[in-house]
């Protein structure tokens, strides 16, 4: 499954690291004295007389002394395509509600991803800053503008302020170095941290010598006492990254699966939600750390979930559902890679341990995971990837993970299943 989160292929090698170059306008002719759109003499090959091509430049430069400046604006993105065979798969329940199994399927997935971002120098030296993006080819989230991210926010020596629709810094910290090479659907989309804040104020500070922060804080919808809080910090110096954070929501939660706060419906909404006496709680804590020497790289990670007043179950072959006061666990991630030439290869290990309710374990409802991705750079901004990830769950795993969806389709009676996955994904 293809995660929310900003894919961060273009960081497997060297040659990915850089932004690809700015796509020129065919025969765009740019005037120095103005960067307005608005005025460039757009001149085509065939069918332009030397006097209109004349005519055209000098009123453009006219207009220079007329034209107001505007903003830039900058449009980008990237587009990946996944084909791929699961195991054991679900077929939902019989009318009596027993588990159907609907054995292997083949399935493929796009995602293209469009962004629009722009920013104006303020008077003051500051910064003003938008964004907006949007996911499109998929049709269960992220198809409508705004609805992955619709922000504004300003920049200046203080560091920087956003408002609105964005992603949450404790999420993508987990999607990226941690959840990706096959690692994601475990470590960034399961857990009792959010993905996004649709009335989110965000903060991140200045860089301290390989040092930053950032906060974030979403208002609730401001008829209730719902709200989300979260910080994240990161450190690097040389070629080791350390990278930790605490998130925190009151109001709302969706169990194991990691989704935007107080989610109506839809990704990118937030619904009209009241905090009760026993409202649910949500908190994810992790420290991680990342270590590059030469073409090798190792990467660890370790957190801790807490809910409260959340009651699991209602999938697999496990109890219908199981309800107390706390629950917790734990989870580790371990990854180490190599990169030669045109090559990347990683292979990964992470464990969902036994979920505790108010003291008590939930025998066998652990999750394993072993995940390998080989990496091939097509150009400077394109890359091929074989990816395998085989996952072991235990016989009450059902009970923490209540969609198959959130195992690779699991059909909640084999005790194992595994993707195999060929795509490609290019950066725009």
């Amino acid at each position: 499954m293809i995660s929310p989160r900003l894919r961060k292929r273009a960081l497997f090698s060297p040659q990915l690291r850089k932004h690809p170059p700015p796509v020129k306008t065919t025969q765009d002719v740019a005037l120095p004295c103005c960067r307005s759109p608005t005025i460039r003499a757009r001149l085509s090959h065939q069918g332009t007389t030397p006097m209109i091509k004349r005519i055209v430049i000098a009123a453009a430069v006219s207009a220079c002394f007329a034209a107001p400046a505007f903003a830039d604006v900058t449009i980008g993105g990237s587009a990946e395509m996944d084909l791929f065979y699961r195991t054991n798969q679900s077929d939902g329940r019989a009318a009596d509600g027993t588990l159907q199994d609907a054995g292997g399927r083949f399935l493929e997935e796009i995602a293209i991803v469009v962004n629009v971002s722009g920013n104006d120098k303020l008077d003051s030296g500051a910064t003003l800053e938008w964004k907006l993006a949007q996911k499109v080819a998929t049709d269960y989230r992220y198809d409508s503008w705004g609805q992955r991210e619709a922000w504004i926010g300003y920049k200046g020596d203080f560091g920087s302020v956003r408002f609105g629709n964005q992603f949450s810094n404790f999420y993508l910290m987990q999607d990226w170095p941690y959840g990706w090479k096959g690692q994601g659907n475990l470590w960034a989309d399961a857990g009792a941290h959010y993905v996004q804040y649709s009335r989110g104020i965000s903060y991140f500070s200045p860089d301290f010598n390989g040092f930053n922060f950032a906060a974030q804080y979403d208002l609730g919808t401001g008829d209730g006492d719902a709200q989300a809080y979260e910080v994240t910090a990161n450190y690097s110096v040389g070629g080791l990254s350390i990278n930790g954070g605490i998130s925190h929501g009151d109001g709302y939660s969706a169990g194991s699966e990691a989704v935007n706060f107080g989610r109506n419906g839809a990704w990118g909404v937030g619904g009209n939600y009241n905090v009760a006496d026993e409202q649910p709680e949500a908190t994810a804590y992790m420290i991680g750390a990342r270590y590059v020497f030469g073409d090798f790289n190792i990467t660890g990670a370790y957190r801790h979930h807490e809910w409260k007043n959340v009651t699991w179950g209602g999938w697999g072959v496990a109890p219908a559902s199981v309800a107390g006061g706390k629950s917790e666990n734990d989870q580790f991630l371990i990854r180490g890679g190599y990169n030669f030439g045109k090559h990347a290869l990683n292979l990964g290990y992470q464990l969902w341990t036994e979920m505790e309710v108010d003291g008590n374990d939930i025998d066998d409802s652990d999750v394993q995971q072993v995940s390998f991705e080989w990496d091939y750079s097509l150009s400077k901004n394109s890359v091929a990837f074989l990816q395998v990830r085989y996952n072991m769950m235990g016989d009450n795993a059902g009970v923490v993970f209540p969609g198959a969806y959130q195992i690779d389709g699991w059909n909640g009676i084999d005790d194992n299943n595994m993707r195999i996955l060929v795509g490609t994904w290019t950066g725009f």
